[in-house]
């Protein structure tokens, strides 16, 4: 029996140091890849978080090396810092970092703290505080695990970041399980069997989750640069890049189809006007109410877009001649009597449509050069109307331009 205890004293031992040096390469890893590719205040907190995660296992590792005292209840509450900086980490890639949360998680720590000083002193075991320690552990990382398993679930990655944190949860859980009951438990070998085990949990999760973490930074970083070449940062609508990217298959299946489509250009009238006189800011706030109020009259099936400064477009899906007018000039009304800032301050549009009927292909170049010389119509008849093009001849299969 003494034998089995020696060994498994020894694997314990040699897990610290396992835990130690992978924690500290993993540190040095990310302080190396954080210096060529900032990612902002999250990545730091996950980077303390791991500091602090370092100390521990260094801590430890004096403890058994020197058989030192009075080093467990440090442990207890830098881990407790730890895993509430690790949680932060993930709520703010998340984006459910809030002053709320912060202050729920402040509270959790500092009551958690003040349980485990209060049953050192009172008690003469170690193992209630230790208890309390991997408790409070479990609960601080229960929210990211929630978004991350329950209410997200954007992509398999976080699905498996969640899975992974849910194994950390239990493994916490167990080992208070265990800490509570380890009076109970005459074997000496099982305990040191079951506190291994709960160590070798803690390395595996502590590898997969760094990992899992670095690639859901990545992620995020990617769907950021897919926004942002996605969609106009002022309106939040499709770019003239992405437009023409998304119209392009839907012209080319109404004309497989035979199915109609029509083609509208919006530019607000004298805009230019309207930042002089009221300056750029109520400016980019009329182009905002603009966008949201013709956002609002489309279905789902069709393309809305920012083509640059004050010129935008439509590609209706399915919609006729009778269909697309009908369309156009609910454009124009809604807009009428805008208030912006509790201020009234009309604009009017002036839209140039063309409606394609036939199964020929027609480029998206061609489509717009026709409409905006029924834009111009409407420019030079008065603004604040509606014109439309029939004048056109079907190319089919027309190269198009790069921007179009």
């Amino acid at each position: 029996m003494s034998l089995i205890t020696t060994a498994v004293s020894f694997d314990f031992n040699t897990m610290l140091v396992c835990l130690f040096i992978v924690n500290l390469f993993t540190v040095l890893f990310m302080l190396s890849y954080r210096s060529r590719y900032p990612e902002g205040s999250g990545l730091r907190i996950y980077i303390t978080a791991k500091l602090i995660q370092l100390l521990i296992w260094a801590l430890l590792l004096l403890e058994a090396a020197a058989e030192l005292r009075g080093i467990r209840l440090p442990v207890m509450l830098l881990s407790l810092a730890g895993g509430a900086g690790e949680a932060f980490a993930l709520l703010k890639l998340l984006g459910a970092y809030s002053g709320a949360v912060r202050r729920l998680y402040f509270w959790l720590a500092g009551l958690s703290g003040a349980g485990m000083l209060v049953l050192e002193r009172l008690l003469p075991s170690a193992a209630p505080a230790g208890a309390l320690a991997a408790a409070a552990g479990a609960a601080m990382i229960a929210y990211p695990v929630y978004l991350l398993c329950v209410k997200r679930k954007e992509t398999p990655l976080q699905k498996l970041m969640g899975l992974l944190y849910s194994l950390v949860i239990i493994a916490l859980l167990g080992q208070a399980v265990h800490l509570m009951l380890a009076s109970g438990l005459n074997h000496l070998w099982v305990n040191s069997l079951l506190e291994g085990m709960f160590y070798i949990s803690l390395y595996l999760l502590m590898f997969l989750g760094t990992a899992g973490y670095m690639l859901l930074t990545r992620e995020h970083t990617y769907a950021e640069l897919e926004r942002v070449a996605t969609y106009d940062e002022l309106t939040g609508l499709l770019n003239r890049r992405a437009f023409v990217l998304r119209a392009r298959p839907m012209i080319a299946a109404a004309a497989k189809g035979n199915q109609p489509f029509s083609f509208l250009l919006l530019d607000v009238d004298h805009f230019k006007h309207i930042n002089d006189s009221f300056g750029h800011d109520t400016g980019d706030k009329v182009l905002w109410d603009f966008s949201r109020k013709i956002e609002e009259q489309l279905s789902s099936g069709d393309l809305f877009g920012r083509f640059g400064g004050e010129e935008f477009a439509v590609l209706l899906h399915r919609a006729d001649e009778a269909d697309s007018e009908e369309l156009a000039e609910r454009l124009r009304r809604c807009v009428l009597g805008a208030v912006i800032d509790d201020t009234l301050l009309p604009y009017t549009v002036s839209i140039g449509v063309i409606t394609i009927l036939s199964e020929k292909r027609i480029s998206l170049n061609r489509l717009y050069r026709l409409t905006d010389a029924a834009l111009y119509e409407a420019k030079q008849t008065g603004r604040n109307r509606v014109a439309r093009t029939y004048e056109y001849s079907i190319l089919a299969d027309e190269t198009v331009p790069s921007s179009l």
